[in-house]
């Protein structure tokens, strides 16, 4: 009896480890109570409660699956970023249909103007960090034509050297949503983080802390209280059962109320 029962607990036990956990991840905790679940392709971060909508997304970086959940409506999409995209075109072209004649010269006229400015020079300055949430930062001044635009404490601690490799991944995800976004790629080539030198910036670790100074005075932005290593469950990067599945269109014009 004693050694079917001890049988019976080892299956029980493989059981439930193969069941309940999805693999050793991460788990970031920053100052807006925003929280971050980062592991085996997966980034998921939790709705900030300063958010007016909160909206949980979630990434699997390898099979290039974006996943945005509507907490207040119980809504959810799922897909590629391409369909992402092309949700994000189809809703543009359709809204240049209707838009008035004189907007639609405006844009034009602003995209001639963004046509016309040179790339702004993005410079950045190394200097000492600080120790945040127990890691070793190094601090970045990004400078844009001269002017201060943002602060980085960037962290490239050799025990976070898996975990930056995934958040590398995850900036190029992250960077071709926010390209496709905007009305014209021109705005890209006069936006600071697309830069190279940006980018590079981004990719040297994980941003601990940041401060932006794009609008003259500083205002705060990441801040990160604790970043350990934890067990994630399978059920962090599953839709809820009881949830239901929009498109995108009508997703994205959910969290914009229209």
């Amino acid at each position: 009896m004693k050694k079917l029962l001890i049988i019976i607990f080892a299956f029980t036990l493989i059981f439930f480890v193969s069941n309940s956990i999805y693999s050793q991840g991460w788990i970031m905790e920053e100052s807006d109570n925003s929280v971050t679940f980062i592991g085996n392709g997966w980034v998921k971060t939790l709705a900030s409660n300063m958010e007016e909508v909160p909206i949980t997304s979630m990434y699997n970086l390898g099979t290039n699956t974006i996943i945005l959940i509507n907490e207040d409506e119980l809504t959810y999409v799922k897909g590629s970023a391409d369909d992402y995209c092309n949700a994000i075109k189809a809703m543009r072209d359709e809204m240049n249909k209707q838009m008035p004649a004189e907007q639609v010269k405006m844009m034009e006229d602003l995209i001639v103007q963004e046509k016309a400015k040179p790339a702004p020079t993005v410079i950045v300055q190394k200097g000492s960090g600080e120790s945040i949430a127990g890691y070793s930062t190094t601090k970045y001044s990004i400078l844009v034509d001269g002017e201060l635009f943002e602060e980085k404490w960037i962290s490239s601690d050799p025990a976070l050297k898996g975990l930056i490799q995934e958040m590398n991944e995850n900036v190029d995800l992250t960077m071709k949503i926010a390209s496709c976004s905007v009305p014209d790629e021109v705005f890209l080539k006069t936006a600071p983080e697309f830069s190279t030198a940006y980018k590079n910036v981004e990719r040297s670790g994980i941003e601990l802390k940041s401060i932006s100074y794009e609008y003259g005075s500083a205002e705060p932005g990441t801040e990160v209280l604790s970043l350990q290593k934890e067990n994630l469950s399978s059920e962090e990067f599953e839709v809820p059962g009881d949830y239901s599945e929009s498109n995108f269109e009508e997703f994205i014009m959910s969290m914009f109320g229209m």
